[in-house]
């Protein structure tokens, strides 16, 4: 293995893979490189994140699993904090959740409300509640109202939070309620 560039990583699957097996390449060249984190981009074809992170932990053994990003209002928030606990515990600790806005026009082609700064946040807030063993009565906030979430109360998980930021309300919003920020792959030498 090369001296490890753990401050590096990369999106497994960039652009339309053909088959998402070829992340098992992917992923082992880039440890065997010691990169540190390997980053999911979801799309509703062949990468959905749930599943590809599954198999990212499946074929590694050290590198950090991302994603960068899947949505919250895409399932239920029941679905994504059970997910990222069993990443959690099934890679020791490497798994870190990652949401972003979305693509806007898609979001309107498929009927999906779009995304707003107070719902990333109240969703943070709403995880790390969860995945510290918290039941939750008669959530109304920008998530959604919910009578009843909770998963186990035995859970006192530290689930690092990612975000992808494009602007300086995201970028804001990352540094109060996310441990990370993805700076998206739009951005120029110039921006940064």
């Amino acid at each position: 293995m090369a001296a490890p560039l753990t401050e590096l990583g990369f999106y497994t699957l960039a652009g339309a893979p053909d088959s998402p097996r070829e992340l098992i390449a992917e992923v082992a060249q880039a440890e065997e490189l010691g990169l540190g984190s390997v980053f999911i981009s979801e799309r509703f074809d062949l990468k959905e994140a749930a599943t590809i992170s599954g198999a990212v932990g499946a074929v590694s053994n050290h590198i950090r699993i991302v994603t960068a990003a899947t949505n919250h209002n895409t399932r239920h928030p029941l679905v994504t904090a059970s997910h990222a606990t069993t990443m959690h515990r099934l890679t020791g600790g490497r798994y870190v959740l990652g949401i972003g806005r979305g693509i806007a026009p898609m979001f309107d082609a498929y009927g999906i409300p779009k995304i707003t700064t107070a719902q990333m946040e109240d969703f943070a807030g709403v995880m790390r509640r969860l995945w510290h063993g918290e039941m939750i009565f008669g959530h109304d906030g920008p998530i959604g109202s919910y009578p009843v979430l909770r998963l186990n109360p035995d859970f006192d998980e530290d689930i690092e939070l990612s975000l992808v930021a494009f602007g300086p309300n995201t970028l804001a919003l990352g540094g109060r309620a996310f441990d990370h920020v993805v700076l998206h792959t739009f951005f120029t030498d110039e921006t940064l």
